[in-house]
């Protein structure tokens, strides 16, 4: 992948996703009303062009390597170019878009280095949400919950889901351990936004195999969560997570963004 670019491949697929965003500083929550011409009521500009971006990515509109023209942008959501260049600005601190010198803006892909490293800090933060989720699984519904969001995942075992659904499962898997757990620190640090660029970025190049492997794992903790056994979940949890590293550090070059001639 050169200068921010995927492959016209992974450019073009197109993914359906039922989700809404998740919270990204700035982001506008889509229940807002909406004014036919000016879009939600009583939200700047910036702010609406961040939510349609935002939105964009869940729905799969755009996906990571993909370039933002800016004149669509002002063409559908009816703003001038200082908006979209506030918005854009916004989120490429939040590193969901990346912004290139004299070649614009693009949904931001992340390079071989900087996958691993997230996964680094996803093994600490979600074995963490594993324990939390194991220490609390015996309150109120939380039980009924995990098991629910497992069985979701499970019926995909047999292949018979989109990408996007298969990631909009999963997403629902680890919100679920989070909640449970309780800690609101925790939700908001975790880098939510990222890991879900990252999955559609890596998702063209996992197999049906990987599938089953993740579905395995995904059993494993949810059992030790349920069992109530912390350190057991913790443990289940961080081997997922090494697993995914070791698999990705096997993918082709072309699956990451690299640097060399970028301009």
């Amino acid at each position: 992948m050169r200068n921010g670019e995927m492959t016209s491949t992974n450019v073009r697929e197109k993914r359906e996703v039922r989700e809404t965003p998740e919270r990204v500083r700035g982001a506008v929550s889509p229940r807002r009303r909406w004014s036919r011409a000016a879009g939600p009521v009583g939200i700047s500009s910036p702010d609406r062009v961040v939510e349609a971006i935002v939105q964009g990515i869940r729905s799969g509109r755009y996906v990571p390597g993909q370039k933002l023209i800016e004149a669509d942008l002002t063409h559908d959501l009816r703003v001038s170019r200082g908006p979209v260049r506030e918005a854009l600005k916004r989120l490429a601190a939040e590193g969901v878009v990346m912004l290139t010198r004299h070649r614009g803006a693009y949904i931001r892909a992340l390079s071989r280095s900087e996958a691993d490293e997230t996964l680094v800090v996803l093994e600490v933060l979600t074995g963490l949400m594993a324990r939390l989720a194991a220490e609390t699984v015996n309150a109120g519904d939380h039980a009924e919950r995990i098991r629910k969001a497992y069985e979701w995942l499970d019926v995909y075992k047999n292949g018979q889901a989109t990408s996007n659904e298969y990631i909009e499962k999963r997403r629902h898997f680890y919100d679920t351990l989070a909640e449970i757990g309780g800690n609101e620190q925790l939700g908001r640090i975790m880098p939510t936004m990222q890991i879900h660029l990252l999955r559609l970025q890596v998702q063209p190049y996992l197999t049906s195999q990987t599938r089953q492997d993740q579905l395995r794992d995904y059993a494993q903790i949810t059992e030790a969560v349920l069992a109530g056994k912390p350190q057991q979940a913790e443990r289940a949890m961080r081997r997922h997570i090494r697993r995914a590293r070791v698999r990705y550090r096997r993918l082709p070059d072309e699956a990451f963004w690299s640097q060399s001639g970028a301009g």
